[in-house]
């Protein structure tokens, strides 16, 4: 007898366990290979498989309840109707999985410890729940335990997932349409990009949340805890041309630069839009007419404005690592609380370099700006222009301010001492 065959012996003898018939046997496999299994209202409940590989496999109104599914393998599975109640699936891959109409059912889809031997020592390795692109459609996931998986780009539409623990889950770019979520436990998840269209939130906890680049037109938040959520203030909808590439850019970012385009509105009149809340890494904005734009909360790492007219433009509490400000004009805008620092360098395998990209805002223009609680970390200011600006509880740690003038600014108020200007 193969081995293929004597898994399907012992699959065959846990039917009869669970049917309570003579000779039955339950299912005790470790790094079982099930890839490629086609079954359909089989019953692998109450089977203890860790590890198991199902890869590809088609399991139609499958009963996995109560199984111990540690760490096994489900990627690009079809398990429509299939039941996972109160199941066991620790550090699980689902990734790219048909999982519509399914039943997660207080099952705990938390990450997994497993230990590995290296080099002759035992190593504890944390594994986290994987249903990134996965199709949920119509499942239920009543008070099921999603700490901290990652669910990027996953479609979840009209899902129960009511008291749901979902915390630090991520959700970047998922599709949560209709979705069902009283009572969630959403504190720290990452839901940027994710599309909330009709989302019932009453009684959830969005604590700490990342809600950029959210269209919350059409989501009800004031029955929920958004204490700390990121990108709540955004401001009024964005004009549909707009909007387009933001969704173009959105999806730019999530998919690390696989899909979507970048935004580029370079020389472009957006006097007046609100991108309140918006990440817009990436993002130019060269040679842009920005008077009175806002850009509050906003992410602007690695955002290119050089030469950008942005007189009286408000970026309160924005993200600005690694900005690129050269030459921009930036007189009575409000910088409150905003960010200057530096963004390490990353090869193509994602491994730091050593070196790091600076924010740069050489030759501006800061006339009466507010500059008050700015942080600037090794930001280039060579020859700003800071005369009369509040810089009160700004600090300016290790910054080139060469040709920089401060004539004007209360100096003594910076967390910093800036001390005379280098000759």
């Amino acid at each position: 007898m193969s081995a293929r065959e004597e898994l399907y012996e012992a699959i065959r003898l846990h039917q009869a366990f669970i049917a309570r018939k003579p000779g039955g046997k339950r299912l005790q496999l470790r790094n079982a290979n099930l890839s490629r299994l086609k079954a359909r209202r089989l019953s692998f409940a109450n089977a203890v498989i860790p590890g198991t590989n199902f890869i590809q496999a088609i399991l139609h109104d499958v009963r996995f309840d109560f199984a111990d599914l540690f760490a096994c393998n489900f990627v690009e599975a079809d398990l429509e109707g299939s039941f996972f109640n109160r199941a066991d699936m620790r550090g699980v891959n689902m990734a790219r999985s048909r999982l519509c109409d399914t039943d997660f059912t207080e099952a705990d889809l938390r990450a997994g410890s497993i230990i590995i031997l290296e080099s002759g020592q035992e190593k504890q390795i944390n594994r986290r729940s994987d249903l990134s692109g996965a199709d949920l459609s119509g499942a239920r996931m009543w008070g099921t335990n999603l700490a901290n998986a990652n669910m990027t780009a996953t479609k979840l539409h009209n899902v129960d997932m009511s008291e749901a623990n979902m915390f630090a889950v991520n959700l970047e770019g998922a599709d949560l349409s209709g979705c069902k979520m009283n009572g969630a436990k959403l504190k720290n998840a990452n839901l940027k990009g994710a599309r909330l269209k009709f989302v019932d939130l009453t009684g959830a906890d969005l604590s700490g949340v990342n809600l950029r680049n959210v269209d919350l037109s059409e989501v009800d938040l004031t029955r929920c805890n958004t204490n700390g959520a990121i990108g709540v203030k955004r401001g009024p909808k964005l004009p549909d041309s707009i909007q387009e590439r933001i969704d173009q850019h959105a999806d730019w970012i999530s998919s690390n630069g696989q899909n979507g385009n970048p935004l580029n509105v370079a020389g472009e009149d957006l006097s007046g839009v609100d991108f309140s809340g918006s990440d817009l890494t990436g993002a130019c904005f060269d040679e842009c007419n920005l008077r009175d734009t806002k850009f509050m909360d906003a992410v602007l790492m690695l955002t290119s404005f050089r030469n950008a007219n942005m007189e009286g433009a408000k970026l309160t509490g924005a993200h600005c690592a690694g900005v690129r400000m050269t030459g921009a004009k930036l007189d009575r805008a409000v910088l409150l609380g905003a960010q200057f620092d530096v963004v390490a360098q990353r090869d193509a395998s994602g491994k730091a370099t050593g070196e790091s990209w600076k924010a740069d805002l050489s030759n501006a223009s800061l006339l009466q700006c507010d500059v008050r609680n700015v942080r600037f970390v090794e930001t280039r200011l060579g020859n700003v222009q800071f005369r009369g600006a509040n810089v009160s509880g700004a600090s300016f740690k290790n910054c080139d301010i060469e040709g920089a003038d401060f004539e004007g600014c209360n100096l003594h108020a910076a967390l910093t001492p800036i001390g005379p200007k280098p000759m």
